[in-house]
């Protein structure tokens, strides 16, 4: 999720990933978010957003393979062995979490 604050004139003036007082609930694929981060000056802002979609696309990647693999559209076996191990861990560190723990949010869609 994404919260951004505006100021007198309706503006963008912040975004934030964590609900705060004076910000409301926007949705990243928002074209007025991707002009203010396209104008913005503030590297370590992009830099956060970045991160955030990265964090985000790694689960879709997860998923997708697992997908393939369910569909027997590649062998788990096929993937290089650091990648293996990677994918095996985090699936078990995932099965010992609760299962609502998501880093996806299901209404979350893209309006490009």
């Amino acid at each position: 999720m994404i919260y951004i604050k505006r100021d007198k004139n309706n503006e963008i003036e912040d975004i934030q990933f964590s609900e705060r007082p004076d910000y409301k609930i926007a949705s990243l694929f928002d074209p007025e978010i991707k002009a203010f981060t396209e104008k913005s000056q503030n590297a370590e802002l992009i830099k956060k957003i970045l991160k955030t979609m990265d964090m985000e696309m790694v689960r879709v990647i997860e998923d997708l393979v697992d997908i393939l693999v369910d569909r027997r559209l590649i062998l788990f076996t096929d993937l290089p062995e650091p990648v293996q191990n990677k994918l095996l861990f985090k699936r078990s560190i995932r099965e010992n979490l609760s299962p609502e723990t998501s880093m996806i949010d299901d209404d979350e869609v893209l309006n490009f």
